[in-house]
């Protein structure tokens, strides 16, 4: 049995995407799968089992059949990581191994999904190097491509991972560093020892939030175009120029999303006519008739939150990072990038495995 744990040197790189993905092909070329998920960060009860929201997706995605309470053995509440700050919490390193033990019985391949990063979970002694070595897996490190910069992250897992370390997956590559990401990251991580287990482009729907998404994570009221929830947004604006240049920044972008305080019934006209996915008006302000009636012809769904616009706009840009593995057509499509872009001869050969064997 081989365990691959899918971890990363930052928080929101992909790993669950990446870990689905793999799990998804592994299962099609033959090969007896687990899920695994150590540590979980979003708390959900299912048949009245603590566990991980990421990870109960993923394992209902791979059709799997094992005990719930094992997926996930430490759920990070808030109560948990109060506990971990004011003393020594004992047992959870224990823990993890147990229900690895359990699941990974009947498998040729568990897949290990990291939380945050490899360095991430020291307060409550389970970091992820620790959880690696205990859980004697394989590592493939996700990175979400973001510059030139990065190599020193992967330099520096793959010195603190040592032997486990079997290579890095390029993710969410913009078609501006593709270039770049040829003529020079690959031949120097290369000329490192590192190997390239794929390169993972950017991809419109799998970045994509719907508006109804979105009024879920802000807590909103959707005030027209009920029918218009399942708009995909991919960027966000915020509305807080100038009348006059407000058109032109707004088309410049598709698909998005504009934050405008619910006072500012010129930005919100400006936002609306230039076709906007959905507008976000802030502060607990209802905007004019005029406004909603324009709204209404032109499709565009209106949603009334609570928090400012700073707020709001921190809030999105945490959020939207996240794959949210409800919605079906971007898990199908995460999945298809996953296949397409993964060198899977090489994985398998850096796995020691073989597909029929």
């Amino acid at each position: 049995m081989i365990s691959l744990y899918v971890g990363s040197t930052s928080g929101y790189s992909g790993k669950s995407l990446v870990s689905m993905g793999l799990g998804h092909k592994f299962k099609k070329d033959g090969f007896r799968v687990g899920y695994f998920k150590p540590v979980g960060i979003l708390p959900i009860k299912v048949d009245n089992v603590l566990t991980d929201n990421d990870a109960w997706r993923i394992y209902r995605v791979l059709e799997l059949k094992d005990p719930i309470v094992d997926i996930c053995p430490v759920v990070l509440t808030q109560e948990l990581a109060v506990k971990g700050y004011l003393k020594d919490v004992k047992g959870l390193l224990g823990k993890i191994e147990k229900s690895h033990q359990r699941l990974s019985g009947d498998k040729d391949i568990m897949v290990v999904g990291g939380y945050g990063s490899i360095y991430t979970g020291g307060v409550l002694g389970i970091q992820g190097l620790k959880v690696i070595r205990r859980l004697k897996a394989k590592v493939v490190i996700v990175v979400k491509y973001e510059g030139e910069y990065i190599v020193d992250y992967v330099l520096q897992a793959k010195k603190d991972l040592n032997s486990k370390f079997i290579g890095v997956i390029l993710n969410k590559a913009t078609p501006e560093y593709k270039q770049g990401i040829k003529d020079y990251i690959v031949p120097f991580l290369k000329r490192k020892g590192v190997d390239i287990i794929g390169i993972i482009p950017y991809d419109s729907i799998v970045g994509s939030i719907t508006v109804e998404e979105l009024n879920d994570m802000l807590g909103g009221k959707v005030l027209c175009c009920h029918d218009r929830l399942n708009n995909l947004v991919e960027h966000f604006l915020i509305g807080a120029m100038q009348v006059d240049k407000a058109i032109d920044y707004f088309k410049r972008t598709r698909n998005n999303a504009v934050i405008v305080g619910g006072d500012r019934s010129d930005i919100q006209l400006s936002a609306i006519e230039s076709d906007t996915e959905c507008l976000i008006l802030t502060g607990d302000l209802y905007p004019s008739e005029i406004i909603i009636s324009r709204a209404e012809q032109k499709n565009i769904p209106i949603l009334v939150v609570r928090d400012d616009t700073y707020s709001v706009a921190k809030k999105l840009e945490r959020l939207s990072v996240r794959l949210r593995l409800r919605d079906k057509a971007k898990v199908a499509r995460g999945m298809d990038l996953v296949t397409e872009n993964i060198d899977f001869p090489l994985l398998y050969k850096k796995l020691g495995i073989k597909i029929g064997q």
